[in-house]
């Protein structure tokens, strides 16, 4: 094992070698941090790329536009006959829900009975968006 002299009693020649080999040192550690921090950057841009590319490809989460449809009563036609056309079970828990939303909209009462000819207004909904 070869014991290091003091810089003090160095040659010109063994202090330029000597600086040398600390630069050389120095870059290698410099390269190798450099390194490993470019490895950790790519591997967390991987995994967070995963995870928003699997989050924007789902299709079970495809988005809804509810739409309204202007629906012109045939005669012996009801609400619940309208309803069974233009419910969607994913956004209402049953029918009785779904036309007090249509009454709602065509401000009727409970009481008021739509008639043949009568126009009205109905919710739907669609994964088509129209503009």
């Amino acid at each position: 094992m070869r014991v290091q002299k003091s810089v003090y009693y160095m040659t010109d020649r063994e202090l330029r070698i000597y600086k040398r080999q600390l630069r050389r040192r120095r870059q290698l550690q410099r390269r190798i941090v450099t390194m490993l921090a470019t490895i950790c950057v790519i591997a967390f841009c991987a995994v967070s790329y995963h995870g928003i590319r699997s989050l924007a490809s789902s299709g079970e989460d495809q988005l809804k536009f509810k739409y309204y449809t202007q629906v012109t009563v045939a005669y012996g036609e009801t609400l619940w006959d309208l309803s069974d056309d233009y419910i969607d079970y994913d956004e209402y828990k049953d029918k009785k829900e779904y036309i007090a939303e249509v009454q709602s909209i065509n401000h009727l009462t409970e009481e008021d009975s739509i008639r043949a000819g009568q126009t009205l207004i109905v919710p739907y909904y669609s994964y088509d968006f129209v503009k």
